[in-house]
């Protein structure tokens, strides 16, 4: 009977445990960010970014430290396009610096905006090709790629024309 017991409670604090994690946010498998390989990386930015937690989306948090990593990484590999969105999924924008410049956010006649929102082109590092992550619906990581491989990133805060 105690035996019941004892694994009862022990059932019911892995269980709070688990659940806790699954409420207050957006927690890593990895065991140090700093010296994780790009493929672990990229498995948990999609990992994490895949339960669309509030919590992940705070300054500070896991997610957001994998995120750095991560673009340090990519750019630091020289990676392709195509790895690059295979590795963080689909982007806010991608294309050519034309393209980039011609994005103009309007207000349509419903008062409801049209087009994207993006950082203003002197304000990216040099590129042929840019790649945009929005997160937080204010913050912009842009990968600037030349000749098909990534050169340079930076991030930008909506807002930010200084």
């Amino acid at each position: 009977m105690n035996i019941l017991r004892y694994t009862g409670i022990i059932i019911l604090l892995v269980l709070g445990i688990n659940s806790a994690q699954a409420q207050g946010g957006c927690s890593t498998l990895l065991e140090d960010i700093s010296t994780a390989d790009l493929r672990s990386l990229a498995k948990e930015y999609t990992r994490l970014a895949s339960y669309k937690n509030p919590y992940c989306d705070t300054t500070g948090s896991d997610f957001e430290m994998i995120m750095k990593q991560l673009e340090k990484s990519i750019v630091a590999s020289g990676s392709s396009k195509e790895q690059v969105l295979e590795m963080m999924g689909t982007a806010y924008y991608h294309g050519p610096l034309a393209e980039y410049e011609n994005q103009k956010l309007t207000i349509g006649r419903d008062g409801k905006p049209k087009g994207k929102s993006l950082p203003p082109s002197y304000k990216i590092p040099t590129g042929d090709y840019y790649i945009v992550y929005l997160w937080r619906k204010k913050d912009y990581l842009v990968f600037a790629l030349k000749g098909g491989k990534v050169v340079d990133s930076t991030w930008w805060e909506k807002g930010n024309y200084r």
